[in-house]
């Protein structure tokens, strides 16, 4: 899925590994530290959500492997809502730069 972030394509790419009622393992392609820590820390703050975690055996020659383990929920719903929320705070975070910029620039 592409997603437009400000004025570029960003294209996620996932495999799942492992899927059960209350836990998955995702292999993200071509993903790091980044994007995974910022998924996992909000995941963290969802109280269905008993692990959240990632592990990447070599930066250069293998992709992370995320780790979601959950309360009694499918751990996609939590996986979907914490990305959609790093999502809004990224177009926030867009718009209050753009904001400041306008009122830095002169015209």
């Amino acid at each position: 899925m592409a997603h437009n972030i400000g004025e570029k394509w960003y294209r996620l790419n996932i495999k799942i590994i492992k899927l059960t009622q209350e836990e998955a393992e995702i292999e993200f392609l071509d993903e790091g530290h980044t994007f995974l820590n910022a998924l996992k820390s909000l995941l963290l703050k969802d109280p269905r959500v008993k692990v959240a975690t990632y592990d990447i055996k070599h930066p250069m020659i293998s992709n992370p492997i995320f780790y979601i383990n959950t309360e009694k929920i499918d751990p996609l719903l939590p996986m979907q809502e914490a990305a959609a929320r790093l999502s809004e705070n990224c177009v926030e975070l867009l718009e209050l730069i753009k904001l400041k910029l306008d009122e830095t620039v002169p015209r």
